[in-house]
């Protein structure tokens, strides 16, 4: 839908238009939409903000979030480099690890999983999920995701493996 494609803009570095156009949209998931995008932006302050109150949320502690809800979540946490949110979010996500992609965020939960392994300093675990994700999206060929991942997973053998720096 229309709503989608905006989110979609906002991943093509058309955050400000994408957040014109949501404006006061109103359904699951655009708050989180919005605190992405804001994160994305480098609207730390905002987004920050719009993530406490998502956490803060009932709904959020009765664990009744659609996973995708919860991949956003964890990619704006580790966007703000929030350790203790990516610790919980990584906690609840790694049963669904296997996933190729998930319904409102087209992506490999073990690639953000692998995200904030490597924000909470566990460069092997990272390691592992970005494992698991280049496996999920090859599996349908997810090619976007196969290039993100391969690119996390270059800047972690970088910054924590300089012997494996030709691979």
């Amino acid at each position: 839908d229309g709503l989608y494609a905006e989110f979609l803009i906002s991943r093509t570095g058309r955050g400000e238009e994408a957040l014109a156009a949501m404006g006061g949209a109103v359904f699951v998931g655009a708050e989180l939409i919005k605190a992405l995008i804001r994160a994305s932006l480098g609207q730390t302050a905002e987004a920050r903000e719009a993530l406490q109150g998502l956490v803060a949320e009932p709904r959020f502690e009765d664990e009744s979030l659609y996973t995708f809800m919860l991949v956003q979540l964890l990619e704006t946490a580790i966007l703000l480099r929030d350790r203790e949110l990516c610790t919980v979010l990584a906690q609840r996500l790694a049963p669904v690890a296997h996933l190729s992609s998930t319904l409102g965020a087209f992506t490999c939960p073990a690639r953000h999983l692998g995200g904030a392994a490597a924000l909470l300093g566990e460069p092997e675990k990272a390691r592992d999920y970005y494992r698991q994700a280049l496996e999920a999206a090859g599996k349908i060929r997810f090619r976007p995701e196969i290039a993100l991942t391969r690119l996390q997973l270059c800047e972690l053998l970088l910054e924590h493996y300089p012997d494996e720096r030709a691979e």
